[in-house]
């Protein structure tokens, strides 16, 4: 049984305990961000009572996961208590609200000897964790790590990982340099690559990515430094390549962006760029894509400051010593049927 609870639902514990007694073939438990599961009544119910216990103990006696989320549900829930129910865990979330310690985190390669998939979100993460993780979990294909606290330096990545396929660093590796890539293309063949936050890395690094990943389907680069600052024509050398996100990577994307990675990427079908990543201040739009495979692009443009001299990249004046985050205005959505074009507005950053 797949068991999904969205967001805002009215339903506590107490109410799911029988149902999860009901269903002893539960696999799939998903209840990130359903902060009401921990009320009843208005207020919010100690775990350690028998209404939670039974909740507790319908989950560690009765269900054998293959996949759950945990956010906000379980912040007060002792995740030693649920370990039982992990043993057949491949896939696992854990995002705000639910705070894994560290001695855990470390364990979870025992706790989940057939771990495909990790994402952590806000969570507090070392190099001791990350390594035991690529080190021992012998099954994991999906490592994300997305807005995690932490001491994570370079050492964490230098490990072999041979199963590994996907690798999402989402403001959590500001350190990363060319040197720390490398690297990573030794240690694992990935697939699908996301970096955001990553300042130090320039116009070498596309190079290193696409001959050490040349089979990568995804990529995704966000204030990455100076990337772009010199074209993309390594990144276009990647010939596999079905998603393409470059934003805030440097001001040297030409005007044919689109029209050439349609034509260098027969299997493109989703490219997302930035306004504030072009040369020449714009890009070409064709109005019927030469590939078979495109169907949307997406232009965000950024809103610029009052201050004079503001540019999209969030750089102040020169009298200026506090420059203020970038606002994103809109993105341009183009989309392609099979017989036209269609183009929309959003008035917002997607």
């Amino acid at each position: 049984m797949f068991f999904f609870l969205g967001r805002n639902l009215q339903v506590s514990m107490v109410s799911l305990a029988p149902v999860i007694r009901r269903n002893s073939n539960l696999s799939c438990l998903k209840t990130a961000g359903c902060r009401n599961l921990l009320f009843e009544q208005g207020e919010v119910q100690s775990t350690s009572g028998t209404k939670y216990g039974r909740f507790l103990q319908e989950i560690t006696s009765t269900c054998y996961l293959e996949d759950v989320e945990m956010g906000w549900a379980f912040c007060p829930v002792q995740v030693d208590d649920l370990i039982p129910s992990f043993s057949k865990v491949r896939r696992m979330t854990v995002g705000l609200g639910t705070t894994l310690p560290e001695n855990i985190l470390h364990a979870l390669p025992e706790i989940c000897p057939f771990l495909e998939s990790l994402v952590l979100r806000f969570q507090v993460i070392s190099d001791r964790v990350v390594r035991n993780l690529l080190e021992s979990s012998t099954n994991l294909q999906v490592l994300c790590l997305q807005y995690c606290l932490g001491s994570l330096t370079s050492f964490s990545f230098q490990t072999m990982a041979p199963a590994l396929r996907i690798l999402r660093l989402q403001w959590v590796t500001p350190w990363i340099t060319n040197d720390d890539l490398t690297i990573l293309t030794q240690n694992c063949n990935l697939v699908e690559l996301w970096l955001s936050g990553c300042k130090l890395l320039d116009s070498s690094s596309q190079e290193i990515i696409s001959s050490g990943w040349p089979n990568l389907a995804c990529l995704q680069l966000e204030e990455c430094g100076q990337i772009t600052l010199d074209g993309v024509n390594s990144i276009l050398d990647c010939k596999a390549l079905e998603e393409v996100l470059l934003r805030h990577t440097g001001r040297g994307i030409g005007r044919t962006i689109i029209t050439d990675a349609i034509r260098e990427l027969p299997l493109l079908r989703k490219l997302a760029l930035d306004l504030c990543d072009a040369s020449e201040g714009g890009y070409d739009t064709p109005n019927v894509p030469e590939g078979k495979m495109m169907r949307s692009v997406r232009m965000s443009r950024c809103k610029k400051s009052a201050a004079a001299g503001r540019s999209c990249f969030g750089e102040a004046p020169p009298s200026s010593s506090n420059p203020k985050p970038v606002q994103h205005r809109e993105t341009v959505v183009l989309e392609w049927s099979s017989r036209q074009l269609t183009t929309t507005v959003v008035e917002e950053r997607l």
